[in-house]
């Protein structure tokens, strides 16, 4: 066998196998390599060592736990591989295999589970009778089919072991569901005046169509159901059911017939998973034809129907048309788009959560145009949102953007930062800092661009709630992203220049940079001889003769000054040439605000 590099060929090509404690090689094969890997079972199958066989179930069990079967699956090599390990006596190994099988859906070949019983009737090996029984059904409930000739095998080997009656009836409960076969034959999808003629229509079928009792439908499907001996004959079964109900989507009549047929086999199914997840693929096909004839309400109660009857229908797929190959994000798409026509944003949310909101992937691939429309649906579900100042659901949706959680999606998420910057600037108005201090952090991590008037907004508002740590966090990365222009100003001269149209927040930060920044010297035995100048320098349209704004400004630093804990002192001293307020900052004030605060201003400002 030629194995990729990646690959541990001590492990694939030596009977002792890989002895290493740490190995950094492959010991499984990878998802696309479907065909090495059946290729590695066969030999190992051939040389017919135990070990090997052994070694053989490892990979099968690792590979397919995380891996659909695939064009290179081979059944004659899951099937030798289960004979063989019958031959080496390694039974606990078969069930093994065979619940992996049952997970991934793909069933064995009938002679294989017949010598499986056989094996342990041979060797009566009763301790491995309750774990046979519980594969057995769950092979018969992932889809195999038994002849009676093979049921009367599996009984005649139970009774060789001696088995108790219960597990007896287990098996012959099962076979009795096949006396229903002929009942598949006579079901209301064969009546000709729906399209599906065939042979002996019963005449209760009929009534039941002409009278709209979809409950009586829902509890003949069931029993069909039980009946139906091949898989083809269910195919057909679920098929027809799901034309016949989605057909109501071309009338004008009131009622919704799937949420009577639905309740039907629930009530009558007795627990059956698989009747579940018929309902759920039929609700989705229903759903479909009354989204494409623009029926919300109809389509609404059958979503609603889904949710009380707990049907997970995001993680399946329609049974007809369109819907059958559609992408898991079309068909949340879909449904969401639904609630959002009937006006339910909690149900738009509850099915994008149902679905994780999942996107692109490998097992639900999807293509740009359901990307879009999901983008689509979301932005109306922020709009709704913001519209209701329901501002924190507004943000989980925001955070599951096309691209935010999924790479795969392919979208340059540069493009939210509108979006983003709206919920902010909502929050704002309504003084929620929670959800907009939230979505900086989120922009931040994702290096989207946050609004510069945004931030500095936050920021002043943060330090005016006292919430310092937080507003020194933001303050620190405006700096980095370059909000603010670089603070002017000569710090070996212990000279600052702080720009008048910044908050008394944002002041008391620059302040505390300066006052880090000359530590030491402020610290030093010489700091009486030293003086820490500030300068509140004008903007541009602050003319001499309009002071109003600039004179706001000196208020802001003598308020931001005030803020301070412990406050620092500042001394008007003299104007400059350019009619700028020039102070001193108090060195005893100064000092004493390092002392109290030095250690954790280090490890804040200090970069």
């Amino acid at each position: 066998i030629e194995l990729p590099r990646k690959y541990c060929r001590f492990y694939f090509m030596t009977l002792c196998g890989c002895e290493r404690a740490k190995c950094w090689f492959w010991h499984v094969p990878d998802q696309g390599d479907e065909k090495i890997c059946m290729a590695i079972l066969r030999t190992y199958i051939d040389i017919k060592d135990s070990g090997l066989l052994k070694r053989a179930v490892q990979i099968f069990v690792k590979y397919y736990r995380e891996v659909l079967p695939g064009v290179d699956f081979t059944s004659q090599v899951l099937n030798d591989l289960l004979v063989s390990l019958l031959d080496n006596c390694l039974l606990w190994e078969v069930f093994q295999i065979l619940n992996v099988t049952v997970q991934i859906n793909t069933l064995v070949a009938v002679d294989v589970l017949l010598k499986v019983f056989e094996h342990v009737a041979s060797l009566n090996v009763r301790d491995a009778v309750p774990t046979l029984i519980s594969t057995f059904c769950k092979l018969i409930d992932a889809g195999m089919f038994l002849e009676f000739e093979h049921f009367d095998c599996i009984v005649k080997f139970l009774h060789q072991l001696q088995v108790s009656s219960q597990q007896i009836n287990t098996v012959l409960n099962i076979k009795s569901r096949y006396v229903f076969k002929k009942l598949l034959y006579n079901f209301i999808f064969l009546v000709p005046s729906l399209g599906f003629a065939h042979i002996y229509p019963l005449p209760s079928s009929q009534h039941c169509k002409e009278k709209s009792d979809w409950t009586k439908l829902g509890a003949l499907y069931v029993n069909a159901r039980t009946g139906c001996e091949h898989c083809d004959d269910l195919q057909k079964l679920s098929l027809c059911v799901a034309e016949i109900l989605t057909r109501d989507s071309e009338t004008d009549r009131p009622g919704v017939p799937f949420c009577d047929f639905a309740d039907a086999v629930i009530k009558n199914s007795q627990h059956n998973e698989g009747d579940r997840i018929f309902i759920g693929r039929t609700g989705i096909s229903v759903m479909y034809s009354y989204h494409k004839e623009l029926q919300w309400i109809k389509g609404r109660k059958v979503l609603d129907k889904l949710h009380e009857l707990h049907v997970d229908f995001t993680v399946l797929k329609g049974l007809k048309g369109a819907e059958r190959l559609a992408s898991r994000c079309q068909i949340v798409n879909k449904a969401a788009e639904i609630f959002l026509k009937t006006g339910s944003l909690d149900g738009a949310m509850w099915v994008l959560r149902e679905s994780e909101w999942t996107t692109n992937g490998l097992l639900w691939p999807c293509d740009k145009m359901d990307i879009l429309n999901r983008h689509n649906l979301l932005c109306s579900l922020v709009d709704k949102y913001l519209k209701k100042s329901l501002y924190r659901q507004a943000f989980e949706v925001l955070q599951n953007l096309p691209g935010l959680q999924n790479c795969s999606d392919g979208v340059n998420v540069s493009q939210y930062s509108c979006l983003f910057n709206k919920l902010i600037n909502a929050c704002f108005e309504s003084k929620n800092l929670g959800v907009s201090s939230s979505a900086v952090d989120f922009m931040l991590s994702k290096n989207i661009a946050v609004d510069i008037f945004l931030l500095r907004g936050l920021i002043t508002a943060l330090g005016r709630s006292s919430l310092w740590s937080k507003a020194r966090t933001y303050y620190k990365s405006a700096l980095s992203l370059g909000c603010y222009l670089p603070l002017q100003g000569n710090f070996s001269h212990k000279l600052l220049m702080i720009p008048s149209y910044l908050s008394e927040v944002e002041m008391l930060l620059a302040v505390e940079i300066f006052l880090v920044s000359n530590a030491s010297d402020i610290q030093s035995p010489i700091a009486p001889n030293q003086t820490l100048q500030i300068i509140l320098k004008r903007c541009e349209d602050q003319t001499v003769q309009n002071n109003s704004d600039y004179q706001a400004a000196v208020e802001r630093l003598i308020l931001a000054a005030r803020l301070s804990d412990p406050k620092l002192f500042l001394k008007h001293t003299t104007m400059n040439v350019n009619m700028e307020e020039v102070y001193s900052l108090e060195l005893t004030s100064a000092l004493k605000w390092l002392q109290e605060n030095m250690k954790w201003a280090g490890e804040v400002w200090l970069f």
